[in-house]
């Protein structure tokens, strides 16, 4: 995109040029120090390699073919925290385009993105729902990590979506998944269905600044408060729609705390979700934070996970993981 070719841009530039787009810049600058301090300046420049995942579901042997990518040229580089994760070090190389791509021997794929799957943890044989699928990246994982057995219901409320979610599942050979349209809420109505709920709700995309600067043009704080509204119903439904003793893990990819820890507070206080503290081996997180703007939230949201773009190369991300009482 064009913001991506002013990368010879100095720190100035590139807070004068945002201002200059949105004029809600400055307070969205002032909150991220609120969270960051000086640091805020390593998160503004931040940026991630393009990155992908081999899919085991049709690769029986991932290292054969990274070899193979390597003997063609391409510098790679493995994902600390996912074994089949790469960072692609070669701008010459369109993943999209590749015969890899269509045959649905990769899935290009932020670093970031692949943790919440990782933290779902899911089982074969377990019934899996992954409330916002589309387009399918999550989903298709979900589907690697359960070995094609078991159940994973894939839904999402947008008709435009589901095509590319049919289209990504059917790429990668995925046999274990239906795919549904529905608005996510509707899940409280069927109490007590799913062992384990992937929600990754539409959110205000702040955390991919490292990925998509221009992002920022369009945050609004007003748009984030309508945002936490429709996450609090969505992840309301998911752990009512979870089995007791089940795993509702709640990712977005902004870092708002309106968006994140706030909505999880609510699910702790009204239905006494339990907070699972979860380690991720090779990745750099912090602890969700308990106060904001003069409002104490639950202290058990310190085992929640911030991921920082400058800290992964990678997109931000906050994770999640609650298990729902007997």
């Amino acid at each position: 995109m064009e913001e991506r070719r002013r990368k010879a841009w100095t720190l100035e530039e590139w807070i004068d040029w945002w201002a200059s787009k949105n004029p809600q810049f400055l307070l969205l600058l002032d909150r991220w120090k609120q969270l960051l301090g000086e640091e805020v300046d390593q998160l503004l420049l931040a940026e991630a390699p393009e990155a992908f995942r081999i899919n085991t579901l049709k690769v029986a042997n991932p290292e054969q073919l990274r070899s193979e990518f390597e003997h063609r040229g391409w510098q790679l580089e493995r994902i600390p925290w996912y074994r089949y994760g790469f960072w692609l070090h070669e701008p010459q190389v369109d993943l999209g385009k590749t015969l890899e791509h269509f045959l649905g021997y990769i899935y290009e794929q932020d670093a970031a993105s692949m943790v919440p799957p990782l933290v779902l943890d899911p089982q074969p044989e377990e019934v899996v729902l992954d409330m916002c699928a589309a387009p399918g990246s999550k989903a298709t994982q979900i589907a690697e990590l359960m070995q094609n057995q078991g159940l994973l219901l894939t839904n999402d409320p947008v008709t435009s979506r589901l095509p590319a979610l049919r289209h990504n599942l059917q790429r990668c050979g995925v046999r274990n998944a239906i795919v549904t349209q529905m608005d996510g809420r509707r899940f409280a109505r069927i109490p007590d269905t799913f062992d384990r709920v992937l929600v990754d709700v539409p959110c205000s995309g702040t955390g991919k600044v490292s990925t998509e600067p221009g992002i920022l043009c369009n945050w609004r704080l007003g748009l984030t408060r309508h945002l936490a509204r429709l996450q609090r119903q969505l992840l309301r439904a998911a752990c009512i729609t979870c089995k007791p003793g089940g795993v509702v893990v709640y990712s977005t990819c902004t870092l708002e705390p309106e968006e994140n820890e706030l909505v999880v507070d609510y699910v702790i206080n009204r239905l006494h979700m339990r907070v699972e503290p979860v380690e991720i081996p090779g990745l750099r997180t912090r602890p969700g934070i308990t106060e904001w703007q003069n409002r104490y939230l639950h202290p058990d949201l310190r085992d929640t996970l911030r991921i920082y773009p400058h800290e992964n190369r990678s997109e931000g991300f906050y994770i999640a993981k609650l298990v729902k009482p007997h």
